[in-house]
């Protein structure tokens, strides 16, 4: 019973917050919202958008836009919900406020989208998404920092399931809008060479494609992403970031000395793979630098710190990625909140979202405050149905796990209904 209560209060504060809406309004509109979270998501898995992407017709195009679009308002409004059923307290965050109120916006606009019939309504569809998606770009910075002002005030575990539950569904609509934007800029591009056209030639002769125009496109997942490749280039990455940060001469990061089945490939959004082992090889170099900046010069020729080991290890259902430094290990007091957003050490860090205006959770991105960077990694691998796992090594170091199913076949792991209490 607090729990509705505490829902009906946030209703009716936001009432005042959103343009001076009337009670009645409000509660005509959470009657629409009920209608979208009876509705259970329609899950998605790799290799399903893999396959669709392949004989891509302009039929199959608008198909995959009115799929998006009937979807969208499904997902933002179960956490909508969500933003509803928190205490009072916690609702009426102004920085949580603003994304229950993009939310609110993105719902409508989706909801009332209609319905795709050509090419033309195709475009259109796109740049709304590519709009709401740089609106959204402001979500991650304002859900940290109203998290972190709210630490003290509500139960740890509710707010780091909060957390966690509004940054999955974030990755599943951006997944969803992503892609359809992809492939529907592949598909426009080879209809603009089947025609002849210029690419500064209007569309004008692209409203309609021709019966027999078909095309094969993945939009952003990699049917044979290379594990070694992705690695290398997280490896590059992630050393400048610690070269930068810590003050160090360039090229003198931490070597990455990458072994196992370096020949590997899997089904992945090379995006989201990326994120994690960046994050992983990021954490492992700023470790190593810490417990051996001393050394830095020392002894000659050769790298001033002990390397950072990448092992690959391919299955026919998995990928493994195993990263081991030598930077002294997580201490058994910090081990057990690796993976919260809300320990009182990790809300404390959380403030410093203040200074981002926006943030996508990319690699190449500005840092991230630290301890934001691990959890943010697993929940992108559970997302596909994987995992990311840590294990100190007191006073030698870490090895972190990374598992993501090789093929594809999972579907996103996401829920939509939230049990309310």
């Amino acid at each position: 019973m607090a729990c509705k209560r505490a829902a009906h209060n946030l209703a009716a504060h936001t009432t005042n917050l959103l343009g001076g809406r009337t009670l009645q309004q409000k509660f005509y509109e959470n009657r629409i919202l009920d209608r979208y979270t009876a509705q259970e998501a329609k899950k998605v898995s790799l290799r399903q958008l893999v396959l669709f992407g392949r004989q891509l017709t302009g039929d199959k195009l608008i198909a995959s836009a009115n799929y998006v679009r009937t979807e969208l308002p499904v997902r933002l409004a179960h956490r909508i919900s969500d933003f509803q059923y928190l205490p009072y307290i916690a609702g009426t965050n102004p920085h949580l406020r603003t994304v229950y109120e993009l939310y609110w916006r993105a719902f409508d606009e989706f909801r009332k989208f209609p319905v795709v019939k050509t090419l033309d309504d195709n475009r259109r569809f796109c740049d709304t998404m590519r709009r709401n998606l740089l609106e959204h770009s402001r979500v991650i910075p304002q859900l940290g920092v109203g998290v972190a002002e709210c630490a003290s005030l509500v139960a740890q575990d509710d707010m780091d399931a909060f957390m966690h539950q509004m940054l999955v569904s974030r990755i599943s609509r951006r997944t969803l809008s992503e892609q359809h934007i992809e492939l529907s800029e592949q598909f426009d591009g080879a209809l603009r060479a089947h025609l002849g056209l210029r690419a500064d030639e209007g569309v004008d002769q692209m409203r309609q494609a021709p019966s027999d125009f078909a095309t094969q496109h993945t939009g952003i997942v990699s049917a044979n992403c290379s594990v070694a490749q992705v690695v290398h280039d997280c490896a590059e990455r992630a050393g400048g970031a610690v070269e930068e940060a810590c003050g160090l001469p360039a090229g003198t990061a931490p070597h990455v000395v990458v072994m196992g089945h370096t020949d590997a490939t899997f089904m992945c959004i090379p995006g989201h793979f990326a994120y994690i082992v960046h994050e992983l090889l990021r954490n492992a170099m700023g470790h190593v630098v810490r417990r051996y900046t001393g050394r830095l010069g020392e002894g000659g020729a050769g790298p001033a710190f002990p390397p950072i080991s990448v092992t690959v290890c391919s299955s026919r259902s998995d990928v493994v990625v195993r990263v081991s430094d030598e930077g002294g290990g997580i201490a058994a007091s910090e081990l057990p909140h690796v993976w919260s957003f809300t320990h009182p050490l990790k809300a404390q860090r959380l403030h410093d979202l203040h200074a981002v205006r926006r943030m996508e959770a990319r690699m190449g991105e500005d840092a991230p405050p630290a301890g934001f960077g691990l959890p943010m990694s697993r929940v992108y691998a559970e997302y596909w149905g994987g995992s990311v796992t840590v294990h100190s090594l007191p006073g030698h170091g870490v090895d972190a796990y990374v598992q993501l199913p090789r093929l594809g076949n999972a579907v996103e792991n996401i829920a939509s209904r939230r049990r309310h209490t």
